[in-house]
């Protein structure tokens, strides 16, 4: 499988819509699926009544709700998806301008799942880089491209991790040679 890592931070909050806007006009150019990302998870928060200071009671076999700092699970950016096969390209921000991600699972009851979504704080994850898988050339080198994009103008501290190794040394006949291992490799496991 092919991939990239990458993390970084914004420098100014105030560029995330800018960084949005631009990123919707590259995506209608390109016929790429969008979808502009603000996630507050304050919502699956239990508050106090009355003083703000009060904790809530919260007892810890209740089904109703946990207890979450909401700036722990806040996402702004957006999704794009260069195709229906590869994962979307996800440049969101957390609430101090890093890139971030949160991951979640949803909890199942017998053997049906419910829409009721049951999480324990430390089933939300930070982490410390963002991974997508692309699954072909093509794809990865208008990702790499965008990333590139995105390191000149708005994550000037962007870190790139390429399993394919294009990012570093931007061979095309070296990303499709390893492209082609790596799908040869996933036929053999399967």
């Amino acid at each position: 499988m092919i991939y990239l890592k990458f993390n970084g931070h914004i420098e100014q909050k105030e560029l995330i819509f800018e960084l949005q806007e631009e990123l919707i006009d590259i995506s209608k150019i390109s016929g790429w699926n969008y979808e502009v990302i603000i996630d507050n998870f304050q919502s699956m928060t239990l508050k106090a009544k009355g003083d703000p200071g009060q904790k809530p009671d919260f007892n810890e076999g209740d089904e109703n709700g946990m207890l979450l700092s909401s700036s722990d699970v806040f996402l702004e950016g957006i999704s794009i998806s260069v195709d229906e096969l590869s994962d979307p390209l996800r440049i969101t921000f957390d609430r101090d301008g890093k890139l971030a991600s949160i991951v979640f699972y949803a909890t199942e009851k017998g053997k049906e799942f419910t829409n009721k979504l049951i999480v324990k704080k430390y089933e939300f994850m930070y982490l410390p880089y963002i991974k997508i898988c692309t699954n072909n050339y093509e794809n990865h080198i208008k990702i790499v491209r965008l990333l590139d994009y995105l390191k000149k103008k708005y994550i000037k501290d962007l870190e790139v991790i390429d399993n394919s190794f294009y990012w570093k040394n931007r061979d095309e006949e070296e990303l499709k040679v390893n492209m082609w291992k790596a799908f040869k490799n996933d036929q053999i496991i399967s």
